[in-house]
C-alpha cells in the first residue's frame, strides 16, 4: 500500500480522502486526516486511473474496455464490456452517471483521412475523442465526436497531433443535463448539447484576452459549491510554472473567472491532478507530479498537506457516512 506522511494538519477534517492506486495490484483506498488507511479494496491486476465516487458506490474503468460499479461493501452493481449492446468505443479519462443513472464516458475516436497534403499518408488516421452514453445494460443511447464539429484538415499541424487530437481529460453532466468537457491540448472547456451535439459555448485560451485569466492543460472540470465551473489550472512549463484552482461562471452574454487559488510553485503539476471543493472554504487538490495531497482555504492557505510515495491521478473527499 502507498505511504502517507501528514506534514501540515491545521484544518483537520472528519471525512476521508478517496484515492485509486493503479500499479499492480490496483486498489481503491481511503485515508483519514492523519493519513491512516481506513478502507481499501484490492484488484486482481493493474487498473486504469479513472473512477468517480458516489454516495454508496464508485464507478470506474477497470480497463479501456470494461466499466465497473462497485459498492464500498464490495458488491458489484454493474459490469459492462466492450463489444456488447453498442458499447463500440474504447474509453479513457472519465466515466460518470447522469440523472437517469445512464453511463457517460469519454471515448477514443478514429477518423480515417487523407493527410498526404499535410505531411502524412494517403490512407492515414486521426485519433481524437468523443462522448458516449450507455444504458445500465450497455446499450448505446447517444454518441458524439470532436470530428463531427471540427474538420481535422483545417486544424494547424494536424499531422503532428494526429495520434491524440485535442486530448479530452474530464467530463461532467451539467445541471441542465448537457455535457461540459475539458480539452487539455486546446486549453479550453466546452459545453455540448446532450441531444443535438451542438457546441453551446467554448471558454479558454483563444477566448480570453487577459493573459492573467487564461488556464493551461486544465484537468478535473467540475461544479463547485458556488455553482461555478471549476478546474485545476495545471499551468504550462514554458509560460507559467505554477498551478492553481480556477473557477468561472457563464452568464447570458459573458463568461468570466470567479475564483483563483494560487498554489506554491512546489505544487506545480504539469499534468494530471484534480481540484474539488468539499465545504464552504475547503478545497482538496491532488498535485500528482509532486505526490502531494493538499487542502487549502479560498485564500490559498495550506491547512492540510500529505506527502505520498505514489502518484494519484485524482483525490476525492467523502464524508464518514460512506463507511
Amino acid at each position: 500500500m502507498p505511504s502517507f506522511e501528514v506534514v501540515v494538519n491545521n484544518g483537520s477534517f472528519d471525512g476521508y480522502i478517496f484515492l485509486r492506486k493503479i500499479s499492480d495490484p490496483g486498489a481503491q483506498l481511503m485515508i483519514d486526516s492523519e493519513g491512516k488507511l481506513v478502507w481499501f479494496q484490492l484488484s486482481d491486476t493493474t487498473i486504469l486511473r479513472v473512477y468517480t465516487p458516489y454516495k454508496d458506490s464508485y464507478l470506474a474503468l477497470h480497463s479501456k474496455k470494461r466499466i465497473l460499479e462497485v459498492t464500498y461493501d464490495n458488491d458489484t452493481l454493474l459490469d459492462l464490456s466492450y463489444g456488447e449492446m453498442g458499447f463500440d468505443r474504447e474509453l479513457h479519462h472519465e466515466v460518470i452517471k447522469d440523472l437517469d443513472n445512464n453511463i457517460i464516458a469519454i471515448t477514443h475516436e478514429i477518423i480515417p483521412l487523407d493527410l498526404s497534403e499535410m505531411g502524412g499518408e494517403t490512407q492515414d488516421t486521426v485519433r481524437t475523442d468523443g462522448i458516449i452514453k450507455l444504458s445500465r445494460k450497455g446499450k448505446k443511447l447517444w454518441s458524439w465526436s470532436l470530428g463531427d464539429n471540427m474538420d481535422p484538415l483545417f486544424y494547424p499541424e494536424i499531422n503532428r497531433y494526429k495520434k491524440d487530437w485535442g486530448h479530452a481529460n474530464s467530463l461532467l453532466v451539467d445541471i441542465d443535463g448537457n455535457y461540459v468537457i475539458s480539452w487539455r491540448d486546446f486549453n479550453q472547456v466546452w459545453k455540448i448539447n446532450s441531444t443535438s451535439g451542438e457546441v453551446m459555448w467554448k471558454y479558454g485560451n483563444e477566448t480570453i484576452s487577459n493573459e492573467q485569466d487564461r488556464f493551461y492543460q486544465q484537468h478535473s472540470v467540475n461544479i463547485n459549491l458556488d455553482g461555478d465551473y471549476m478546474v485545476l489550472d495545471n499551468g504550462f512549463a514554458s509560460i507559467r510554472r505554477s498551478s492553481r484552482v480556477l473557477a468561472f461562471t457563464v452568464d447570458e452574454d459573458t463568461i468570466h473567472n470567479t475564483l483563483a487559488i494560487n498554489l506554491p510553485d512546489s505544487m506545480f503539476t504539469f499534468k494530471q491532478g484534480s481540484a474539488y471543493q468539499f465545504s464552504e472554504d475547503r478545497y482538496l487538490i491532488s498535485s500528482t507530479v509532486r505526490n502531494l495531497l493538499v487542502i487549502t482555504d479560498r485564500k490559498g492557505e495550506i491547512l492540510w498537506l500529505t506527502k505520498t510515495d505514489t502518484e494519484f491521478y485524482r483525490a476525492y473527499y467523502l464524508d464518514q457516512s460512506v463507511l
